[in-house]
């Protein structure tokens, strides 16, 4: 019946909205029903129209409003919200929002909370079913007076001849009246119920670098490819005639610290510190590491001599040993992070 209801108020208003121009299919008929069943209705009408008057007039005078709910606090309200400045205004709103007076709307919720999601995704919901419910309606609206068109019906009411005469009676036969009461049933549930899942990332924003406890190690070079490359590491001692041998360190010998005789040849390079931090970088190099990894005391060959054979090199009567030992500190490099980035991501489905 309610369905009937809404589909019969469409069409009038669709038919007061569009002024169509088809075949007429109603007059209005005027009849002297109402006046012949209505006892005095002049009588009844100033009646009305004095009820009318008077509680016009007692609204105008404030008569009675004593008796009205909380009326004799009002005045006392209106005289605070005078003196509050236009300026003040918001300020003062928000005070009394805030307040212990109001603080069950919070409490229960009367004002949605949009900054939660499940109430957000609530209103999104909401806008879309007006919109498309506005949609759908215009459609068929459109659609119904282009049938009705087609149908040849005209919408617009005419006037009647307004006559008395003929005179029609209607014998009126009274019956009980059984009103019919209709449970209503409705399958929708409310869309209000949000199963929301939380998520965050973690990422490094700023790496720092570590190092394990230094260790001790021990690192051979060939004496050839040595000399070849590092030639001011060492000297020349002559050892006998035609024979000279490449010892390395990185001070120069003297007669007082390895009794060897003060000859050095055109190879040496007088700077012990220079040396050192060279065969740091050197060794860092052939391991394929960072500096930061060899540690700064180097230790050279005991007494200068290398491991092996001795053999000749390109230098004039020169030898050089198969390989030189050289001591060293290694620690191994790890990273860590010093600083994070979370990303928070929030998913929301409907129940």
């Amino acid at each position: 019946m309610k369905k009937i209801l809404k589909f019969v108020s469409l069409i009038l208003f669709l038919c007061a909205d569009h002024q169509a121009l088809a075949i007429q299919t109603q007059i209005n008929k005027v009849t002297d029903l109402f006046d012949k069943h209505i006892e005095d209705k002049d009588a009844l009408l100033q009646n009305m129209k004095k009820q009318n008057d008077n509680a016009m007039e007692q609204i105008k005078s404030r008569k009675h409003h004593e008796s009205i709910e909380g009326m004799d606090g009002a005045e006392g309200k209106a005289n605070e919200l005078n003196s509050i400045k236009e300026t003040d205004l918001d300020e003062a709103g928000r005070q009394k929002r805030g307040s212990q007076e109001y603080q069950f709307y919070d409490e229960n919720e009367l004002e949605p909370d949009y900054t939660k999601p499940g109430n957000r995704m609530h209103k999104l919901d909401s806008d879309d079913i007006v919109t498309a419910t506005e949609k759908t309606m215009r459609q068929i609206g459109t659609d119904l007076m282009k049938r009705l068109i087609e149908l040849g019906f005209n919408c617009k009411t005419v006037k009647g001849a307004i006559h008395k005469d003929p005179t029609y009676y209607i014998d009126i036969k009274k019956e009980d009246q059984k009103n019919t009461e209709y449970d209503q049933l409705f399958c929708e549930e409310p869309r209000n119920q949000y199963s929301c899942n939380d998520s965050v990332s973690l990422s490094c924003k700023r790496i720092g670098i570590r190092y394990t406890n230094p260790e001790p190690r021990t690192i051979r070079f060939n004496g050839h490819t040595l000399h070849n490359n590092k030639m001011n590491w060492g000297f020349a001692v002559h050892w006998k005639t035609k024979r000279w041998g490449w010892h390395i360190t990185p001070y120069h010998p003297g007669k007082t610290i390895f009794g060897w005789p003060d000859q050095v040849d055109s190879c040496w390079r007088d700077n012990p510190a220079a040396i050192i931090a060279d065969a740091r970088s050197y060794i860092a190099a052939t391991l394929g590491v960072s500096i930061e990894q060899i540690g700064e005391n180097v230790t050279f060959p005991a007494s200068g001599r290398g491991i092996g054979n001795i053999t000749p090199v390109h230098c004039r009567w020169r030898v050089v040993w198969d390989e030189y030992e050289f001591g060293y500190t290694y620690r191994e490099i790890y990273h860590v992070c010093e600083e994070w980035a979370e990303d928070w991501t929030e998913r929301c489905m409907l129940k």
